[in-house]
């Protein structure tokens, strides 16, 4: 699969993610383990398009740029949202931002860097290898106990700051 192909897939899981827990009750736990999981996807998707994506796109300088702002904004909203509880009053409007950021960046990334700018030379050989590693470092951080544990862990410590 070439690495397009690999963040738009992972773009829908993300999106699909935002939709269930829009749909499930608020403060249920059904709505706290969707939330958890949206969090580890999330993660994982801005580690692969950080180490691996945006590294192969280097002469895309500006987008990367625009891309990295993006990142640290919904890094941003996410840290509004994990500080509020949501039994909050308050707490759908976050949700509700930090999820048209999300979806947002997501899209923006779409429609400029997938495919890659002109200015980015990369061949066909070159995408499917790269999606291959995406993939295969994705499975890797899915597989990992201690990488989930360390996700949440960051979370609970924003949350209670």
């Amino acid at each position: 699969m070439n690495a397009y192909d690999v963040l738009k897939e992972h773009h829908i899981v993300i999106k699909g993610l935002g939709r269930k827990v829009s749909e499930a009750p608020v403060n249920s736990e059904e709505r706290h383990a969707l939330f958890d999981d949206m969090l580890i996807e999330l993660d994982i998707h801005f580690r692969i398009e950080d180490d691996l994506y945006y590294p192969a796109l280097k002469d895309a300088t500006k987008l990367i740029a625009v891309a990295h702002a993006e990142h640290r904004q919904v890094v941003d909203q996410l840290s509004v949202l994990l500080r509020t509880p949501q039994s909050a009053p308050g707490y759908e409007d976050e949700w509700n931002s930090f999820k048209t950021v999300l979806e947002a960046h997501a899209d923006e990334e779409e429609r400029d860097m997938i495919p890659a700018p002109p200015e980015v030379k990369i061949t066909d050989a070159e995408l499917e290898e790269l999606g291959n590693k995406m993939a295969a470092k994705m499975e890797q951080y899915r597989g990992s106990a201690l990488y989930k544990m360390r996700t949440k862990g960051r979370a609970a410590l924003v949350r209670s700051l």
